[in-house]
Formats: C-alpha cells, structure tokens, sequence
C-alpha cells in the first residue's frame, strides 16, 4: 500500500486511494508549516535541508520533513490525546527547531505569509513529488509558499468520517478568523487578515468537498472519476478546505494560517477536536445548508477581516461576530468536554481573540511606523517566546 501510494502522490504510478483506517475518536494530530528565515534580513532562506539534518539527528515522537521550498520545513507531532499533550509536545517541537535553525544561523517563525518574499526566487525542494507539483502548477507550486497548519482528528468509521467532514467545513472560515495573521503579500498591505487563504484558492482541487457525497463509496465513486479523467491521483490532489485523510483514519482541517506562537496551535486543533466529538455524538445528523456560495462568503469575510469578521449562520441565517460564535461554542463545548485541559484551551483562544487577532498585532506595528522587516521580525521574536503554561503542565 505504501509504495502504489508513494508512486501515486509523485506522479509515477496509477491513481491510488487506500481504505479508510479505523482511528479513535478525538485522536489528534497537528501539523505545522513553518518560515526558515535570515536572522539578519528576516528574508526567507533556503536553509530547510540543513536544519532537517540536524532534527533528524534528534530522538523524538514528533517528525520533520521537507516542503515544497527550501525555505520551509513542516514539523508533525504524534497522536495526541488532548489539549495538556499537545501543548508540551509543541512547546518540544518550538525550543527544538528554534535551536537547530540557530545553528545554521537561520531564525524560525510562524505566519501563514512571508510578509516580503518573492514567490520567483523561491527554490524547489529536490524531491520528485515537488518536482511533479512545479511540472503539473508551473509557477503556482512557488507561488505556494505560505505556511499552514493542519490538524487531524481520529475518526472510527468511513462513513462518519465524510459526515463529520462535512459539520467541520461549515465552521472552517471560524478558524480562518482565529488564525488568520498573514496581512502582508510580496511587500504590500493585502487589505486582508489572511493573504495567505487566496493563494490555495489558484488550484483546480481547491474548495469543499461536493456537498451530494453522504459516504465513503460515494468518495470512492466520485475519486475514481476523477482519476479515470487524470485529475487526481491521490488523496493529496484534493487542496480542499477539510478532507478526509484515509491513511491515518482521520478528518482533515487546512485552513489555518500558522499561528504566531506554536501554544496557539494547540488550542485551536482542541477546539476542532471538541467540535468533532460533538458532531460525532449528533449521529445521522447532516448540515442543513451547505451551499457553496454561503460558505464562500463566509470563508472571504473570515479572510478579509479576521476575528472582527461577521458569519452568517448556515443552519438558521443568524449574522454574528465571529467572537461571539466562538464564545458561544467554547462555553457550549467546555460543559460537555472530557479534556481536562480544554478550560485553559479556551483561555488561549480568547486570547487570540483579543486585541483584533493576530493579524491587528501585526498591522499595529505598520501603523506605528514599522516597515514590511520588521513586521517578520516581530513574528519571528513571537515563535522564541516559550510557553509558560506548558511550564506548569510539564516541568
């Protein structure tokens, strides 16, 4: 299975999409894409294979792998159980990488956008799937350097897994909202929170999952379409905003900016934890409206104007902040969790939802007279911070 799957993902063999693994519901696992700077220019350097060398050195549960650029890396954490595991081993995998970017003479920072990178001087990483990827996008696979995070959640069942899927995808731009800090795009004010959630926009497989599909054999049925046409080849072809992800028996949400601080990244993959384990307990339940056209607009406003943004409710057409659909949901969630961390969780969500968000903190420096530099300076001093939380979890 791993190798037809391998060659499947690279371009090198037939369509493959493996059988859905069976996972424990509200397993966890978060990934996240991270900026290789220069700590003098705060430019993006091409220094990813060197800080690989020196993590794949290191013992430890949590992995390192390359991106599409030299100037990006994606660190993954193990199997997570909940908010307290994930935010030690996240703080790990922050003082880990910190150090072995110092020792190339790199600098390490979250954000969803480098706020002055030029998409044309970016290199590809020498690994045959990147390589297919600049073939199959030309310029768009350089143009794709931004940095996401993406959390997974364990699912038990095929079936549920496409239904849980498709509860996600309807708050999915509440977390663009939470994470959204990349305001900046090739030296300018974007006029947006997240620049970063119009490039994924660019590839043909970019989207939703189709709203008509209520099974795994219908995503079966609707993948082999799509690859009998060459669309697809893997699971990986499909860029879409929450996607089943078969091989780990998991949900997939990849709308986040990368947050600022890897603390904030645990919070928010325990709030979609907690929404999945409630879809999960409302069994046979669907969306009542899952039509494109609200969730697009519900997806721009989040982009367009971060926690401040207004979401239009799809199950009754209530328009809301976006803080208050959040507030709502974490108090909703805190009485029924089981994770004992989930209150401190909250607490780091509505920290991020102070002040404007992520993005307000950054663009604050701009108004103050900073420059597009220092706005990746800023954040990369922001990744050095350690969390004094996970202090007190795991001494």
């Amino acid at each position: 299975m791993e190798e037809a799957q391998a060659r499947a993902v690279s371009g090198t063999g037939p369509a493959y999409l493996p059988p859905f693994a069976h996972s424990r519901m509200g397993s966890m696992g978060i990934e996240l894409e991270l900026m290789v700077l220069d700590r003098l220019t705060y430019d993006l350097l091409p220094a990813a294979p060197d800080i690989l060398r020196l993590l794949d050195q290191r013992k430890k549960e949590w992995v390192a792998t390359p991106e599409i650029t030299t100037s990006m890396l994606e660190v993954a954490t193990s199997i997570l159980g909940g908010y307290d595991q994930a935010a030690a081993q996240v703080e790990e995998i922050r003082e880990a990488v910190r150090s072995a970017a110092f020792q190339v003479g790199a600098a390490i920072s979250g954000g969803g956008a480098h706020p002055f990178q030029k998409w044309a001087e970016q290199r590809i990483y020498p690994k045959e799937r990147y390589r297919a990827s600049a073939r199959k996008f030309g310029y768009l696979a350089k143009l794709f350097t931004v940095f996401g995070m993406h959390v997974h959640i364990g699912v038990p069942d095929a079936d549920e897994a496409i239904r849980i899927a498709a509860w996600l995808t309807q708050r999915a731009p509440l977390f663009i909202a939470l994470s959204a800090n990349s305001p900046c795009w090739q030296g300018e004010d974007s006029g947006f929170c997240s620049s970063r959630s119009n490039v994924v926009g660019a590839f043909p497989m970019s989207g939703t999952m189709p709203s008509d599909i209520r099974s795994w054999k219908g995503f079966e049925e609707y993948f082999e379409r799509l690859a009998g046409h060459g669309i697809v080849g893997s699971i990986k072809d499909f860029y879409w905003d929450v996607r089943p992800k078969p091989e780990y028996g998991t949900v997939e949400l990849r709308v986040l900016d990368t947050p600022l601080r890897p603390a904030y990244a645990a919070a928010l993959a325990s709030y979609a934890r907690e929404l999945c384990i409630e879809a999960y307990g409302r069994r046979g339940e669907w969306p009542s409206d899952s039509s494109r056209e609200l969730y697009a607009w519900n997806r721009f406003n989040a982009a367009k104007d971060g926690v401040s943004a207004i979401w239009i409710d799809p199950e009754n057409g209530a328009r809301l902040p976006v803080c208050q659909v959040v507030e709502n949901d974490l108090q909703r969630l805190s009485a029924a969790s089981l994770d004992p961390g989930f209150g401190t969780a909250c607490e780091v969500i509505r920290e991020l939802m102070a002040k404007g968000g992520q993005a307000r903190w950054l663009t604050a420096h701009m108004e103050a007279g900073s420059g597009v530099n220092d706005i990746a300076r800023v954040a990369s001093e922001m990744f050095d911070l350690p969390d004094e939380r996970v202090t007190r979890v795991t001494p």
